[in-house]
């Protein structure tokens, strides 16, 4: 359910061949996804399960919820509570999975419950019925572990809402079929929790990993790394933060080349990667995305991060202010950029105060408007000049004031 194929042109990604994104779009969505995040308060306590927390009960409940006849006693007796612990866990990260990219689009909802996984298995549950009731179930059958349901091949079975796994001195006893459908039991339970697992471990991999890697390294100098930059940011990251992406392998089950269509309806040879989990697909897109000039970048203003699509490089993302939404966060963003350089740089810091004096002028009729845009372009060239240190500033700051 959560491996998928991804197709790379340029910086286009085509999901299993079929929706489009832009390199490192899909990673940008991840980091501002901070649903399991959100509740934490300043001392770092929440109300909800922590990320790190909730892989550790899924890890474990995996482990207490594999059926043998050797089972611990209290996870035997604890089974149907585990049970819905994790689907409490499953459906938290299924709330992510049904608004985030690429699973929003390549899955359909609603996903296959885990308690839908154990009722395939009935076998290994009690049902609630005496052992000597042979009475044919129906759909006004209840017992206290469930209710009467039809299975898809039209059977009448007993759905089960509590789970009660058999005795296991019972499983001591099977051989032949009954071991093989008690391992296909086990297996299944294990696929569904490795998946759910990888994924989550994907999603602590982007906010503590990717992020900082992204915001303390590759903008630190507000500016698209060169591939030196980027090498060398790689480098000093595995080094200064742990493992850094070492512990971070691409897991590709196949790779080729396809054909596909791009918007003009050309064809176009991409190629194709098969990937086992989205934590090996964004480490790819990252470093692909890079080549590209497709970063990530997070918004001074607001925080959240915004993809830069290549060309000129922004600090500041393009949403609308909450409270003034005429404006985005780059109106303001540059704003501040040019109050910051009439403050602290000398050359802006004349550019400003001669453009004000030159606009009270303007305003008061003692110049025309013809006159004033002269002037503006005139004392622009200047300014752009003296930043160059093309002409000295004692000239620059002479001109600018006549």
């Amino acid at each position: 359910m959560f491996s998928f194929r991804a197709c790379f042109w340029m910086s286009d990604v085509y999901i299993n061949g079929k929706y489009k994104y832009a390199a490192n779009e899909i990673l940008t969505a991840y980091l501002n996804a901070t649903d399991l995040y959100e509740n934490m308060g300043a001392d770092g306590l929440d109300n909800s399960d922590a990320p790190g927390d909730l892989l550790h009960d899924l890890n474990s409940l995996k482990q207490k919820l594999i059926l043998s006849d050797g089972m611990d006693f209290e996870d035997y007796t604890r089974y149907s509570d585990n049970v819905y612990a994790a689907i409490r866990v499953f459906t938290k990260l299924n709330a992510l999975l049904e608004k985030l990219p690429p699973y929003n689009q390549i899955i359909s909802f609603p996903l296959k419950t885990f308690d839908d996984l154990l009722n395939e298995h009935t076998f290994f549950f009690e049902d609630g019925r005496d052992d000597d009731d042979d009475s044919p179930i129906t759909w006004d059958t209840i017992t206290s572990v469930g209710f009467g349901d039809q299975m898809d091949n039209g059977n009448l079975f007993i759905r089960l809402t509590r789970f009660i796994p058999v005795d296991p001195a019972r499983m001591k006893e099977y051989d032949g079929d009954m071991l093989q459908s008690l391992q296909e039991l086990n297996n299944d339970i294990t696929a569904f929790f490795d998946g759910y697992i990888d994924f989550l471990k994907s999603y602590i991999a982007v906010h503590t990993v990717f992020k900082s890697y992204i915001a303390e390294y590759l903008h630190r100098n507000n500016s698209f790394p060169s591939a030196n930059d980027v090498a060398a940011c790689f480098e000093e990251f595995n080094k200064s933060e742990g493992q850094g992406f070492r512990k971070i392998s691409c897991q590709m089950e196949s790779f080729g080349y396809k054909v596909l269509k791009d918007e003009r309806h050309q064809p176009i040879l991409c190629e194709e990667i098969s990937f086992a989990d989205l934590q090996s697909f964004l480490f790819f897109d990252l470093f692909n995305g890079i080549k590209h000039s497709y970063l990530p970048n997070q918004c001074k203003q607001c925080g959240r991060f915004f993809l830069i699509r290549g060309g000129k490089y922004y600090s500041y993302c393009d949403a609308p202010l909450p409270d003034e939404p005429e404006k985005t966060c780059r109106d303001v963003g540059a704003r501040k950029r040019y109050d910051d350089k009439c403050k602290t740089d000398p050359i802006w810091q004349t550019y400003n105060r001669a453009y004000k004096a030159h606009y009270a002028r303007y305003m008061k009729k003692k110049m025309t408007v013809s006159e004033f845009e002269e002037w503006s372009r005139f004392a622009s060239e200047l300014r752009d000049k003296a930043i160059a240190e093309q002409i000295p500033f004692e000239q620059y700051y002479a001109a600018i004031r006549k």
